[in-house]
């Protein structure tokens, strides 16, 4: 039996994506392979890093609460003016994202992996989805969350490689057909509360994670492989931007108090769509959150085994 964990993109939305982690990993389920797009891609690279599994965690969420914008997403009026001029591929150069990740990976090639990774890509030129399982681990995340227009393309191996939310690629499907047994979907979800976002970068990040969003939803209604799927809930009502990087530790903190809920509940296998169904609560004031946030729960060991 073998379980891999699929962690969709979604800006500092990843954040929710650590909580999920940190709630897994104390209720004894662990990945035996990790896939990962976009920022869900850094995570999942970070995880599969030298060390244990709680270890690696806790460094995790201390690097997600320290972690603001501008570490990612550095401004350079010159290049702005650059790229408004059509001299520069982006608003930003990807050097932010790059120390932050050779910084703290800890280790070279996706080869050296602890726990076997694969991160998707988009090549720009044919539109195709990849899935990256060698080379660089850096270059590979890199070229994952490289959303068009914001960061630069990739070159790796003469292909030019954008955002893996972009492409073409099944990833379920793909997920499934490797011979895994148990896929564990964790959603960094979309501010279906929000008001609208206000920036360049929040509308950019805002409708790709809408994109991934969409079209994840529609590979689990479509979804035919032989692995049991179980769809972690994303966190709703959310208003925070996928730009916003100031609320990282309560993203944290209630994706934990909500996935050990969902966990509690002892979850079958659930490959319902309308677990990622698009809604909104434009409109009318969303609901306050039943569970408030606290400081993020210390990631123990695993304690306890979940059946399905």
């Amino acid at each position: 039996m073998s379980t891999a964990f699929v962690l969709t993109g979604g800006g500092s939305l990843g954040a929710v994506q650590v909580g999920m982690l940190a709630a897994l990993h104390a209720y004894g389920v662990e990945p035996d392979l990790l896939v990962g797009t976009s920022v869900g891609a850094a995570n999942a690279a970070y995880l599969a890093g030298p060390g244990s599994t709680g270890a690696r965690l806790e460094t995790l969420i201390r690097l997600w609460e320290r972690m603001r914008r501008q570490d990612v997403f550095t401004v350079d009026l010159r290049r702005w003016l650059g790229a408004a001029r059509g001299t520069r591929p982006s608003l930003f150069s990807g050097a932010g994202l790059e120390r932050l990740l050779e910084r703290n990976l800890g280790y070279d090639s996706l080869e050296d992996a602890r726990i076997p990774v694969l991160v998707t890509a988009t090549d720009l030129v044919t539109g195709h989805g990849l899935l990256l399982d060698s080379g660089p681990v850096v270059s590979a995340v890199r070229a994952s969350a490289a959303v068009p227009g914001v960061l630069p393309p990739v070159v790796r191996d003469g292909r030019t490689l954008v955002d893996g939310a972009i492409g073409e690629l099944d990833l379920l499907g793909r997920t499934a057909a490797l011979g895994v047994s148990d896929i564990y979907l964790l959603p960094a979800g979309y501010p279906c509360a929000g008001a609208g976002p206000r920036t360049a970068l929040g509308t950019v990040l805002t409708a790709l994670s809408l994109l991934l969003h969409r079209q994840i939803s529609a590979q689990l209604r479509d979804y035919v492989g032989s692995a049991r799927l179980h769809v972690l809930p994303p966190l709703c009502p959310l208003s925070i931007s996928p730009a916003d990087f100031s609320q990282t530790s309560a993203l944290v903190a209630r994706a934990t108090d909500a996935t050990f809920r969902w966990l509690e509940a002892r979850p079958e296998a659930t490959g319902d769509p309308g677990v990622l169904a698009l809604h909104t609560h434009h409109g009318r004031p969303p609901q306050p959150d039943r569970h408030p946030t606290r400081a993020p729960v210390p990631v123990p060991g695993p304690t306890k085994g979940l059946t399905t």
